[in-house]
This record gives structure tokens, sequence and C-alpha cells, in this order.
């Protein structure tokens, strides 16, 4: 029966007051709506390995098979659902997995926001943290590809909003509970360090005196936990007996016992300290508008408790004693970049890679690495002068995303491992931490005076240079895709072409994958994902940035693309082995996006992934 028209009415009243209530919500949100539209976010490439989780949507969209690859190490079953939702309402396309990307951070936003206001934090200051969120270039590079961190952070995120409000002390509600256990079910089912989500819950109930051995305790505990085991068996279960256990996942105890206690040692060592540096410099426009005056009486003393004061000690000896071992391996800021390098975002993965605009040794990134250094010690600062402080129900859902965080910390491991010898770990294995210690120091500095115009000054800055980084990244993937089509016009098939990555990966894996192909037909020396994504390539023809970049190969064609963060004209080049001929003589002119095509249709029913051997690709976690 429908609702009476003045229920409807006082609804949609309710609605619309709540709205204008949270304008800043809205505000930030049309920001990144428009920074969408001057990024070319349809455009119709692959960046790096989100060609495999979009080819799984194909063979789910076009042929009802739910399939994750042998190369895929997370679990992406909820993206992949996620993305195949997008494509039964936009129709298919790479533009549009990377338009459900965009959306699904956003959804992430609103629930950071959401935190931050049930921990007590106002208006404006909780816009500002989601607007930190955003916009960070490793955060917004991210929002723009397929990849499955920025969905888990976001995941995260919506899980922990939920789990917040169900939790508050005296006010505890099931509902919102369970619906926090469901997506963190969702949050597992789209990167294995999910399940740590309901288990950090469980810890911090614990430790908080929140278990017992009696009815209620039981009551909550399952309320938190029954729904991810259900997920994370039924997943296995799925893998075991439908899907066949992906040949990277296998390995991850293998990589484990390779690397033993010195690699476990090596990330300890190193992630967190990257964690607060990377958050550090993110923080910035935040912490440098604190004003050193606190709201509170004059005679209120600095630090809650002598445990904040000797905790915020022990917090800058690690970020002064990783800053001076960082100096002695020459290793500046960005420390494990792949989405966020030096003045480019976005990993190339095409041979030639990208120009840098800031080199490494100068005076520049020395600056960036000291100004990270100086963030963490601040966000040390904010957050151990209230370890201590007064039962509230915010400072409760403080600790909880404390846990959480902890445990997420631990959750980078797994990964990690694949990339000891490279960086230790990538950037973006960070992001779900630096969303939590975003939310930390948020509300330590519910309580301290900001200077918020300077704040929103410096993030519009900021966010003035993600959107045009990542502007200039998918214009140059654009134009290494365009490249490519056009040696598929003139008669270059894809097993005799590398265009990078993204475009091997997603033209050859499947091929590699049917026939079998356990052997790069490749010469040595040829980049890595011709070894893991498109052994069927012999690399006769390459697409690169460098004219030189390869010995016997000469240039064919050459096009120049628009960057906006570059003065110098930047080209891409076609090159052929110099004996080859171009256009490719007595074969039939194919269609650039016929490989495209041929997914959607017979040749993709037919896909039936087996594992590979083979190590994890750069990025394919």
């Amino acid at each position: 029966m429908d609702a009476p028209p003045r229920s409807r009415a006082r609804a949609l009243g309710h609605g619309m007051l709540t709205a204008i209530r949270n304008w800043p919500v809205a505000v930030i949100l049309a920001v990144f709506a428009v920074s969408a539209m001057v990024v070319p976010t349809m455009t119709d490439i692959a960046t790096t390995d989100d060609w495999g989780y979009t080819r799984s949507v194909e063979i789910l969209y076009y042929d009802g098979v739910l399939t994750v690859f042998p190369v895929v190490a997370a679990t992406a079953v909820t993206q992949i659902l996620w993305g195949a939702l997008f494509a039964l309402v936009f129709g298919m396309s790479l533009g549009v997995m990377r338009l459900s990307t965009v959306v699904m951070v956003a959804l992430g936003a609103i629930a950071l926001y959401a935190i931050l206001r049930m921990l007590g934090v106002s208006k404006s200051r909780s816009a500002l943290g989601m607007g930190v969120w955003l916009f960070n270039p490793l955060s917004f590079a991210l929002s723009f590809s397929f990849m499955t961190d920025p969905h888990f952070s976001a995941m995260m995120l919506i899980s922990l909003a939920f789990y917040v409000r169900g939790l508050r002390p005296s006010r505890e509600h099931v509902i919102a509970i369970l619906l926090g256990s469901l997506f963190a079910g969702f949050a597992f089912l789209m990167r294995q360090q999910g399940a740590l989500i309901p288990f950090a819950v469980g810890m911090y109930l614990l430790f908080t005196g929140q278990v017992r051995f009696n009815r209620e305790s039981i009551r909550r505990v399952s309320a938190v936990a029954v729904l991810p085991a259900l997920m994370l068996i039924g997943y296995y279960a799925w893998l075991r007996w439908v899907n066949d256990v992906p040949a990277v996942q296998a390995n991850f105890l293998a990589d484990l016992q390779e690397d033993g206690w010195a690699g476990t040692w090596l990330i300890i060592q190193r992630a967190p300290v990257y964690v607060l540096f990377y958050a550090g410099l993110f923080l910035l426009p935040v912490l440098v508008a604190i004003l050193p005056r606190r709201r509170a009486s004059d005679n209120s003393t600095l630090f809650s408790s002598p445990v904040g004061f000797y905790a915020c000690g022990a917090w800058t000896t690690v970020v002064l004693l990783g800053l001076y071992l960082a100096g002695r391996r020459n290793h500046e800021m960005p420390f494990a970049s792949q989405f966020f390098g030096l003045g480019n975002v976005g990993p190339p993965d095409v041979l030639g890679s990208r120009q840098r605009l800031i080199e490494r040794g100068t005076e520049l990134p020395i600056a960036l690495t000291i100004a990270s250094a100086i963030g963490a010690i601040l966000i040390g600062f904010v957050i151990c002068r209230c370890l201590i402080s007064e039962p509230s129900p915010e400072r409760a859902g403080f600790w909880l995303i404390g846990v959480v965080g902890l445990w997420q910390l631990v959750g980078i491991f797994p990964p990690s491992y694949h990339y000891l010898n490279r960086g230790v770990t990538l950037d973006r294995y960070l992001l779900p931490v630096i969303a939590l210690v975003i939310i930390a120091v948020l509300w330590a500095l519910r309580d301290v005076r900001l200077l918020q115009p300077v704040s929103w000054v410096l993030l519009a800055a900021v966010a003035v240079y993600s959107t045009m980084a990542t502007r200039d990244y998918l214009v140059y993937m654009d134009s290494i895709w365009s490249m490519a089509r056009y040696a598929n016009e003139n008669g270059v098939e894809n097993d005799r072409l590398d265009a990078g990555s993204g475009w091997d990966g997603y033209h050859l894996y499947t091929l590699m994958l049917e026939e079998d192909i356990t052997r790069a037909r490749s010469p040595q020396g040829s980049p890595w994902w011709v070894y893991f994504y498109a052994k069927p390539t012999d690399s006769s023809y390459i697409v690169a940035t460098d004219p030189n970049v390869r010995r016997g190969y000469v240039t064919v064609e050459s096009r120049e693309y628009d960057q906006w963060l570059e003065d110098d004209p930047v080209s891409v080049y076609l090159l052929k082995l110099w004996h080859l001929p171009f256009p490719v003589e007595n074969e039939s002119t194919v269609d650039p996006r016929s490989d495209a095509a041929d997914s959607a249709g017979d040749r993709q029913g037919r896909v039936t992934p087996t594992p590979v051997a083979a190590p994890a690709p750069l990025g394919s976690n």
C-alpha cells in the first residue's frame, strides 16, 4: 500500500532538510563530479592490470559466468559484480568500469564523512576530511582506474560507518551492526584483508570488556562475525569447486615461507613508516592550519595524560629514525610509488615510460620528504595528546577505528612479499590505513582551533594538481591505445604487438589461457608484463614513448599528445623490427576493436581459466 500523501511529503521534507544541513558534503561531491568531467573518465583504455577485472566483468556480462583469472591475487568478486551492474545500466566498456570506481569512491567518501560526524567532528571539518580523502593524488588517481584498492577502501569505510553507529555505548543498534558485517563481507570479497575488519571489531569488543559469557555478548559477537564468516567460507568453497584457486593466491603462503622472518621484519620496518609519511603529506593542508592555542581553557595541559606524552615521544622517534634510514638509503618521497610518483600519477607500464617532472636527488623531493616527516610528527602529536580522555561514545568510536587501522596495517603484509626487492610494498596498499589516519586526525583536532580558510585553499590547490595529473595520465594512455589501434588497422595482429601492460593483458591474456601458452614468444629482455600477461606476442611491433628504446627497431609512425603539466612536446611512437613491412602485406586488415569484440562473443565464452605457473606481476594484487 502506498504511503499517504502527507507522509510522503513529510519524508521528502525531512530528506531535503537533512541534505541542506549537510551541504558541505554536496559541495565536495559536486567538485569531485566536476573533476571527473575534466578527467577523461570514459576513455576506452585499461591501466596496469585493471584489465583483468574488466575481462571478468565482460565474461559475466556476456556469458553469465563468474570468473577470477589465475593471475589475479585479490578476491575481486564484489568488484566484478559491481562492474557488471554498471554494465547492465550503461553498457559494457572500459570507461564504464572506470565510472563505477568513481561512484564507489564517492560512496566511501560519504561514509567517511558520516564516521567523522558520529565521532563528534563538526560538519565543515568532516567535509574537510572528506576532501583530503578524495583529492589526495594517490586516492584520486586510483579513483580513475578499475583497481580493487579504491573499491576496497570505500567498502571498508561503509562497513565501519555502520559498525560505529551500531556499537555506540548504551545505544547499540543490531541492524546497523549486521549491515556493517555485510559490507565487511563485501570488502573481503574485494580484497582478502577485508576479513580483518570483523576480526578487529571483535578484538575491540574484547579489549573494551564487551565480550562475556552471556547471551547478550553471544548475540553481539554473532552480529559482528557470522555474516562475514559465511561469505568467506562460501568464497573459498567456490574457488575450490567451481573457479579453481588462482595460482597467485595459492602462492601467498609459499612467498611468506620463502621470504621468512627477514622479509617480514623488512615490511615491519618500512610499511608503518610509509603510511605515516604518506598520511603526513596528504594531511598537510589540515595540519598547517593548526593554531597554537586550544579552544579549551588556558589552564588545560598539552597532553591529557603521561601516556600520551610518552606515546608522542615514541612516535616522533619512529618518524625521525625512518627519515634517517631513508636518507642512508638515498630514498625520497614517494617511497613506494606506483600510482603517485614525482610529478606524475599512474603507472606508465609502457616501453619508454613517462618523463619525470621532478628528478630524484634534487631539492624538491628532499623537501617533500622532510615535509612528509613533519606532517607525520604532527599527526602523532595531535593523536597522542588525546589517547587518554574521558569516556564517551565518540572516544569509543575512535578506538574502534584505531583497532581496525592497526589490523589493516597487518593487511599490507601479504601482498607486499612480492615486492620486497622492488620498494618493499606499493603505495596503493597503504590506501585503507591512510583513510583511517585521516579520520583519527580529524577526531583528535575536534577541540583545536584551525584556520580553516588556509586548509581549504591548500586543499583546492591539491585538487587542481590531482585533476591535472590524472587527466594527463589518461590522455597519455589514450595516445598509447590509439597508436596500437592504428597498428591493428594496418594489419598488425595483437600477437605481434607490444603496447604496454594494459593493452597486452586485455587483448592477449585470455588467448594465452585458451592456447595454454606457457613460454613467452618475445625476445629475452622484454618487459615484465610480456612474461605474465602477454606470452603470445613476439613483440615484432612496439608502441613506446622513446624511439630508441630497443635496438633493431625503426619508427614507422609518431604522434604528439597533449599534456598540461609537461612543457616539452611529448610523442608516442610505433616501432617495428627494421626488416618487417608496414603496413603488413598479404594480411587482412583487422578492426582495432576486434579483439575486444571477440571477447563479447563466442571466443570469450570458451575461456576456461587454468592456473598458469607464474609469480605475481607488478600491480596484480
